[in-house]
């Protein structure tokens, strides 16, 4: 099922829902695309600009850093039914599960977004299909695809 609903640019603000990650043995590796794609505003960060206190390897504050980040975590990171080459640095599509919808016209809701981070063709990608049939399966949240083009709800939820 699939909606029409668009903004362009389609991301917001994050404030994600949990604040602890499960204790997978996953880590961030040399992928810092959060630190790009992410809007960070106690930091005066927007979507699509690398933050400030990256150091190439991560978080140059990272004990300091403010609660938006802290709280923040990659669903790769968190669910290991997606596999190794969807780390986002790798797939070109990150997964985050978000305490509001990415766009102004929807409701404010968890939902989980995957937010292609280069361009739309990385939603092709067989494993990255998989990946939102999985979300879609699970069927709890509203599922979106966000990029450049827009934010498109792939799924309502319930």
């Amino acid at each position: 099922m699939t909606s029409d609903t668009r903004v362009q640019g389609g991301a917001r603000g994050v404030a994600p829902l949990s604040a602890d990650p499960p204790d997978l043995d996953r880590s961030c590796g040399s992928c810092t695309l959060c630190c790009r794609v992410l809007e960070i505003q106690a930091l005066n960060k927007p979507a699509g600009v690398l933050c400030r206190h990256n150091t190439g390897t991560g978080c140059g504050i990272y004990t300091q850093r403010p609660e938006t980040c802290a709280r923040w975590h990659c669903l790769w990171r968190r669910i290991n039914a997606l596999p190794d080459t969807l780390r986002p640095d790798r797939s070109g599509v990150m997964y985050s599960l978000d305490s509001r919808s990415p766009t102004a016209d929807a409701p404010d809701a968890a939902c989980i977004v995957g937010r292609a981070v280069h361009d739309d063709r990385d939603f092709d990608r067989p494993e990255t299909v998989e990946a939102f049939a999985m979300f879609v399966r699970e069927g709890s949240f509203p599922v979106w695809k966000v990029s450049e083009r827009g934010a498109f709800l792939v799924h309502p939820g319930l």
